[in-house]
Formats: structure tokens, C-alpha cells, sequence
């Protein structure tokens, strides 16, 4: 087991698609389907999280629904709770969760593998 914060959950999420398209020995394959899914549910509760977060700080139109800025790219955060609304998310980022790394090892990945080095900081936490 292996202490990792929300944050870095939500990079491994971001670079999953690469991870699954890999063409890994089974090994490795078996142990990142296995992270995979144990991050699953950490995942579910960032968003059931950042949701909340939303929904006490966002500014909202009269029929209840979020108010999105100019360009529709993000949502209007309360003037008098932008402060407060970086600390909960920070909060939420820094929020440390202890998932099972499987014994991956660098070698688990075989001989071609391939990432770029943003990748590799995603795996970096599960590594052995």
C-alpha cells in the first residue's frame, strides 16, 4: 500500500486511456488493470466531492442551474467565495488516499514501453 493524494489520482485518470492502449506483458497489464480499478472508486469520490464543492460555491441562475462565464469554459464562482472555494479544492486535491501498488515494477512494463515523461510521473507513485 502506497500513500497518494487525490491529485496525483486524478493524473494517473488522465493518462489511463494511454495505459490501457499499452501493449504490455501480461504482468504488467494485470497490475495496472489492478490500479486502475482501485482508483476507480477514489475517483468516484472526487467527483461526488468536487461536486459538493460546486454546488456551495458556484454562482447560480434562477432556475438553480450553473452560471458559466462569457466564453461557456467555466463556471462563475461566488465573488465573496473564491477564497474559500480554493481552499476546499485545494483540500480536496491534497486529500491523501492509500491504494495497493500490486509490486509493479519498472520491469513489469517490458522492454518497449513507451511513454512520454508526464506519463511516467503518473505511473511514478506505483512503482516499486
Amino acid at each position: 500500500m502506497v500513500k497518494i493524494t487525490m491529485d496525483q489520482v486524478i493524473n494517473f485518470g488522465n493518462n489511463v486511456d494511454f495505459f490501457s492502449n499499452a501493449n504490455l506483458p501480461l504482468k504488467g497489464a494485470y497490475k495496472l488493470n489492478k490500479i486502475k480499478k482501485a482508483l476507480e472508486k477514489e475517483n468516484e469520490f472526487y467527483a461526488e466531492k468536487f461536486q459538493e464543492i460546486l454546488n456551495t460555491y458556484a454562482k447560480k441562475d434562477d432556475e438553480g442551474n450553473f452560471v458559466f462565464n462569457d466564453d461557456g469554459s467555466q463556471i462563475i464562482i461566488k465573488e465573496e467565495m473564491i477564497e474559500d472555494c480554493n481552499k476546499a479544492l485545494e483540500d480536496l486535491h491534497m486529500l491523501e488516499v492509500e491504494v495497493d501498488t500490486y509490486g509493479l515494477k519498472i520491469d513489469d512494463l517490458g522492454d518497449n514501453f513507451e511513454c512520454t515523461p508526464d506519463q511516467l510521473e503518473a505511473l511514478m507513485p506505483f512503482m516499486e
